[in-house]
């Protein structure tokens, strides 16, 4: 017997099991004993040591204070010819003997909720659990995996990588869940990795890198019920103040240092005195330096950054004024503070792994550590500051229970497309492994300079939990108005709509409490639709569940300059999607392509049904079918579970019928205001002829009124505006307004005052919900086809002999609107996989019938070919950010860097040794993009066979210092280890994004 064979093992039969205290113990024929706890419903533990010391508190961020022996003791044990079964509420736990493997059954669905393939096996350094997967099971959870929130047919790292960018992991989080209605909660803080049908496309791996099996199933019905019962083991997410809901501003104004510009240079920045200046490393040519009260040069300053926002009328809400500098005077610190609150911004202190020596003023703490004592300590010292108010703290990382202390706020790169589907994805995926409060600095930190991309970054992240700015870790600025005026009134106008939606959102945060999350996949709104558990749609999402965003996500334009878009997926045929900004309507269920937007507008719709809270009672709804709100305040005070007041309205259309009900708020708090008006914002295709207003069952009279004047002054009444817009800021872009029945009702007891609204011969989308007519006299497209020619990994062109301007496709049963011509490419397909297709014409209101299928097979992802695990070494050290593993990680958002750079006499080494003898096509160096510094401009190749001795492979090699990637063509080259050498680079080290070595395709 190996070594390797003695250290690993299947767990083996089970061979006796006892009921103790408080949990069952299991007995195996390998010696292994384990135990199972019953915390809750469909709460279990499953803990084997072996070591058999069974330390139940071993982990920093499972809280099991709050569980009793209840579900335990009401537990009923049964032991069969083949089996032990546990039953405990709806749940049967079946141990089988042999082989020991466990699944547990839900005798309320006839079926197995989860089943091990196998027993667990087990090893001095890694333990292995093999779950059955189902066809239709989908995958969720892990962290934020970057890039990515449905898992199912991947493998994710259960780690920190520090990487921002796509393929990083931002927070370790070793949980995942599966629409079929179970979770685990893996109690390690080891790393591990989950392969969810990678290499078995009917099993799912669960790995991690201890001997101990110490794991959590969670059992539940919904999303919501699996992750409120995370939230039970681990803590529910932090409830933070209002105020960071608002814009923030990180900077540094300590070290920043400023040289003169010229207003040529894409990242010089004009200040108050009229002159240009951009940021600078070298003290010697530094004619400003930052500060935070002017100690330095007042323009450089905090103050002057909070008094510029002002000016430009930015409602600024909280700032960091510390990045990345530990060390502060704390006497010039509470006098910046001092100065932001009397414009009403909260000041924050940055600190990198430790508790920071904050003054008593300091409101939060922004922290690059995510260890629980530390941020206790945090926590006390801003509670002690605060009294009563909430404490808050933004961390750019997380583990599991991260949540319930802080919110995850971090910057990328920046300056790229890539980074805004990769955030979407990003933060979808946080949401659903329990973490709802996350954000990414716009544009984000050392990248920048294209305008373009800034605004994009801008509008779709005002619709995120979080809004803020990371400012001087780079060359360009990323203030809101860093650029020219019509951007400037752009980013204005978001801002001042996300203050309008502050209710809707901090009615969110409260909701998330019991395990909604804030930004929601599709699937979560719209749960019967397949396509909505894929990546097919993570470049979109829901905020609650009235507004879709479907953020703007390349530089394509059309002919006039706008973005176009293409892939715009709007659920549910029976929904009627609105665009928020020029009222147009959507019927749901099919995808949207060459839809054009200028700079101002963002696609976002709202779901037919939904209802706003602006504030104040102020509402705005979208009537279809029945839809309920429920929205929340409170005073800001850490005590708003038990003080807090909820307003619930319910919207009920049918037929032509619309009735609105306004039920008493419930609740109290000390500043809550009894007595307040109400105001309704109906949206209508037309004038209704018929209103009753009823409180508490008695009708009121309600006069009309003509003009907005006098509507305006009216204390009771309602108008019929057919020029109606709840966004002015938007508009100056454009001509046609809204139309809405407006609605105004006098001050009242808001707690004791049941409102009811009866609208008669109501119609909203009527038209808009009519399905199209098939035309016989249309007749169907004849052949149509994939063009031979035109499919690659990700994208295919279909032509078609043209008869009308318009034509639907459908592709793989999703359909397709808004396509003319005889031709269009779709974009963001999966590699290797099957497209069936159909056609029909379109004319007007009318459609042909559909041709016959067709289809076509993408292509092969070219990364199928690249090879991983590759050792790498060289000859020059790296910083710790950036070390040579990121040179062959196959993560594009890595970087490598030396520290020190090359010459001809000292050349850089990079030796890439494989694990077998490969057979090669090509070598591809891939530079970074961030700048050209370090982009290799000589090198030369060397070949080895064996790992040890090599040979030159042709001639030196001189490359251009730019974006595009280097490919050293390597065909029929057998190699064990390829050695390349920098002589010279274009700065003052050597950097890349990565190196990737593919294997020949034969």
């Amino acid at each position: 017997m190996t070594q390797n064979q003695i250290e690993r093992h299947q767990l083996g039969q089970l061979i006796g099991a006892n009921k103790r205290d408080h949990y069952y113990e299991l007995h195996y024929s390998t010696g292994d004993i384990a135990r199972l706890y019953i915390l809750a419903d469909g709460i279990f533990r499953y803990f084997l040591d072996p070591a058999k010391k069974f330390d139940e508190n071993h982990s920093s961020f499972v809280d099991l204070s709050q569980f009793n022996n209840d579900y335990f003791e009401k537990s009923q044990p049964k032991a069969t010819s083949d089996s032990l079964i546990i039953k405990s509420g709806n749940y049967q736990l079946i141990f089988q003997q042999k082989p020991a493997v466990m699944s547990i059954f839900d005798e309320t669905l006839h079926r197995n909720r989860l089943v091990q393939l196998s027993p667990l096996e087990l090893g001095n350094d890694q333990t292995t659990e093999i779950l059955k997967q189902h066809k239709n099971e989908f995958y969720f959870g892990g962290g934020m995996q970057n890039g990515y929130f449905s898992h199912k047919g991947e493998i994710i790292s259960i780690k920190r990588d520090k990487i921002t960018g796509k393929g990083g992991v931002l927070t370790q989080v070793p949980f995942f869940w599966a629409n079929s209605g179970f979770g685990e909660l893996r109690n390690t803080e080891s790393a591990g990795n989950y392969d969810f049908g990678k290499s078995n496309p009917d099993a799912t791996i669960l790995k991690h890198d201890t001997n101990m099996f110490d794991t959590f199933y969670l059992l539940g019905n919904s999303p919501k019920n699996i992750l409120a019962k995370y939230y039970m083991l681990t803590g529910k997410p932090l409830m933070p103040p209002k105020y960071a809901l608002g814009l923030g501003h990180v900077g540094n104004f300590l070290t920043t240092l400023w040289q003169p510009g010229e207003a040529k240079e894409r990242n010089a920045v004009m200040f108050e005195d009229g002159n240009y200046y951009t940021r600078t490393n070298k003290p010697e040519d530094a004619s400003g330096k930052g500060s935070l009260n002017g100690e330095e040069e007042y323009q450089f300053s905090a103050r002057a950054m909070v008094d510029r926002y002002q000016k430009q009328h930015f409602k600024l809400s909280w700032i960091v004024p510390n990045y990345d500098v530990q060390e502060i005077n704390e006497e010039a610190m509470a006098s910046f503070s001092e100065y932001a609150a009397m414009h009403d911004v909260s000041v924050g202190l940055w600190s990198q792994n430790n508790t920071p020596k904050a003054s008593p003023d300091t409101t939060f703490i922004q922290t690059d550590t995510t260890d629980p004592k530390v941020l206790k300590n945090d926590a006390l010292i801003l509670r002690n500051n605060l009294k009563r108010k909430r404490p808050l703290i933004f961390s750019n990382t997380g583990i599991a229970g991260s949540q319930n202390r802080t919110m995850l706020a971090f910057g990328d790169i920046g300056g790229n497309w890539e980074n805004i589907p990769t955030q979407v994805a990003g933060f979808l995926g946080a949401s659903l492994s329990g973490q709802p409060l996350v954000g990414s600095a716009v544009d984000g930190t050392a990248g920048g300079g294209n305008a373009q991309i800034a605004i994009r970054d801008f509008e779709w992240k005002a619709f995120t939990p979080i809004l803020f700015n990371l400012d001087d870790q780079g060359k360009f600025s990323k203030t809101p108005f860093a650029y020219n005026s019509k951007m400037t009134q752009i980013n204005r106008a978001y801002l001042k709509l996300r203050e309008q939606l502050q209710t809707y959102l901090y009615t969110l945060i409260y909701r998330a409490q019991v395990g909604e999350p804030i930004l929601r996949p599709l699937f979560l709104e719209f749960p019967h639709e397949q396509v909505n558990y894929t990546p097919q749609v993570g470049h979109e999402f829901m905020l609650g569940p009235n507004l879709l965003i479907s953020p703007i996500v390349n530089g394509r334009e059309d002919g006039n300059g706008n973005s176009r878009k293409d892939n715009l997926y709007l659920p549910n045929h029976r929904t009627m999607w609105v665009d928020l900004f020029d009222g147009k309507k959507y019927l749901g269920g099919r995808v949207y392509n060459k839809q054009s937007y200028p700079s101002w507008h963002l696609p976002v719709f709202v779901r037919g049904g939904a209802i706003f809270d602006l504030g104040e009672r102020n509402y705005v709804l979208y009537p279809q079918g029945k839809s309920k709100m429920v929205t929340y305040d409170d005073n800001g005070y850490n005590d708003y579970s038990r003080n807090h007041v909820a307003t619930q309205i319910t919207s009920d259309l049918e037929a032509s019928k619309l009735t609105i009900t306004i039920d008493p708020t419930q609740g109290d708090f000390n500043t809550f205001q009894t007595e307040s008006t109400t105001n309704l914002n109906i949206m209508c295709d037309g004038y209704p002829d018929g209103l009753t207003v009823k409180i508490n069952d008695k009708e009121i009279p309600m006069q009309e009124y003509g003009t907005v004047d006098t509507f305006a002054h009216a204390k009771e009444g309602f108008f019929f505006n057919t020029n109606y817009s709840w966004m002015p800021e938007f508009d100056q872009y454009q001509e046609k307004k809204q139309t809405a029945l407006q609605i105004k009702l006098a001050k009242r007891d808001i707690t004791d005052s049941k409102i009811e609204i009866t609208i008669r011969n109501f119609r909203y989308g009527n038209e808009t919900l009519v399905h199209a007519i098939t035309d016989s006299l249309l007749r169907s497209p004849k052949q149509p086809m994939v063009d031979p020619d035109k499919i690659s990994s990700h994208s295919l062109t279909v032509v078609w002999p043209q008869l009308t301007d318009q034509v639907q496709i459908e592709v793989n049963d999703i359909l397709h609107d808004g396509i003319d011509g005889n031709s269009f490419t779709f974009h963001e397909l999966v590699p290797n996989t099957r497209y069936t297709l159909r056609l029909r014409y379109v004319a007007g209101n009318k459609v042909s019938e559909w041709s016959d299928p067709f289809g076509a097979i993408t292509k092969p992802d070219p990364m199928n070919y690249a090879i991983s695990d590759i050792r790498t070494t060289s000859s020059l050290a790296s910083p710790k950010d950036h070390p040579i593993d990121y040179l062959t990680d196959l993560k594009l958002a890595s970087e490598w860097e030396t520290i020190d750079g090359v010459s001809e006499d000292k050349p850089l080494e990079l030796t890439f040794t494989f694990n077998h003898l490969e057979h090669l096509s090509r070598m591809v160096w891939v530079p970074r993009k961030i700048d050209h510094q370090g982009d290799p401009v000589e090198v030369s190749v060397e070949l080895s066979n064996d790992g040890v001795n090599f040979k030159p492979y042709g001639d030196h090699l001189t490359w251009k210092s730019d974006s595009k990637n280097k490919v050293v063509g390597l065909r029929n080259v057998d190699a064990k280890a390829i050695r390349l050498k920098v002589y010279k680079s274009s700065g003052p080290f050597v950097a890349a994004k990565e190196v990737i070595f593919f294997r020949d395709k034969k």
